[in-house]
């Protein structure tokens, strides 16, 4: 065909050693940033090597956020651990629905934007939402619980009810209390994390991509989806750098991550449709090896 775009091809994947391919795989982390030819290039292999790659940037996802969230649970249990040591936090009995704490009845542990609290005085009844972004508070008759889910009320009734009455909460079961929930959580991140980051973020890329593959196939014709596809899967990596940075200095509202990935994608696609004689298509998947 003439004028047929002629893009690296891994029809000699065979050929290609090892080094390449981990060259190529380590180039994704990066080149993503700040190369438009890296995309067009990206978008001329198979679909199968892309794949790889955003599974393993999933897996690197998982293994940092879990890691994050182990040493906080951590960081947060040796504080409660030392607090009960020294006699600041009050052991807590709940009975027939009831809250009551021994010394003042009063308690708070912040960490950053967590907060644990206990007030059985009846002062304290909410937890401030504008202050804190996960916390627990034991008031009287309540436990209020605060995530990125939401806000939860639970009333003492119902825990009685289902963990038995009386409830006795000291220094030792508390903290083995907690210890245990740190290491469920943290398993639960790594199964759970892995398949959000993987094929969570696979079918996010997808839906949001037949978005972009329709607009290219206006300003071009016979726009195949694999490389739009593929140039989607190495967008979302600046894409997930800057959402990071992002929340870290407090910007974050829903649908930002879609904006700033539709910014990046539709360059990437622009320019390498721009280059291009001819409507990208991505090598078609052999056998054998990526």
């Amino acid at each position: 065909m003439e004028n047929e775009l002629n893009f690296p091809q891994d029809d000699q994947g065979e050929k290609r050693t090892f080094a390449e391919k981990l060259n190529w795989l380590f180039k994704g982390f990066v080149y993503p940033l700040w190369s438009r030819p890296f995309y067009k290039e990206a978008a001329g292999k198979r679909l199968g090597t892309a794949l790889v790659f955003l599974l393993i940037f999933a897996l690197l996802q998982t293994i940092i956020t879990t890691t994050i969230i182990a040493f906080n649970l951590s960081s947060f249990g040796r504080e409660i651990e030392s607090a009960y040591s020294s006699g600041e936090i009050p052991d807590i009995r709940i009975e027939n629905g009831v809250a009551s704490a021994s010394g003042s009845g009063r308690y708070l542990i912040e960490n950053n934007r967590q907060v644990f609290g206990v007030d059985t005085t009846g002062t304290t009844t909410q937890i401030d939402t504008s202050q804190y972004s996960e916390g627990l508070l034991l008031t009287r008759t309540e436990i209020h619980l605060v995530n990125e889910d939401g806000y939860q009320v639970i009333p003492l009734t119902e825990v009685n009810q289902t963990l038995g009455d009386p409830i006795v909460l000291d220094g030792s079961n508390v903290t083995r209390l907690w210890y245990g929930i740190s290491v469920f959580v943290d398993l639960a991140m790594l199964v759970g994390g892995f398949l959000f980051f993987s094929a969570g973020r696979f079918v996010y890329l997808v839906l949001l991509g037949l978005v972009v593959w329709g607009a290219s196939s206006l300003s071009k014709k016979g726009v195949d989806f694999a490389p739009v596809l593929i140039t989607g899967i190495y967008a979302n990596v600046p894409t997930t750098y800057l959402m990071f940075v992002l929340r870290k200095i407090g910007i974050a509202f829903f649908g930002l991550r879609a904006v700033i990935l539709f910014i990046i994608w539709g360059i990437a696609i622009a320019y390498f449709l721009k280059e291009s004689g001819e409507a990208p298509s991505a090598e078609p998947e052999p056998d054998g090896s990526l």
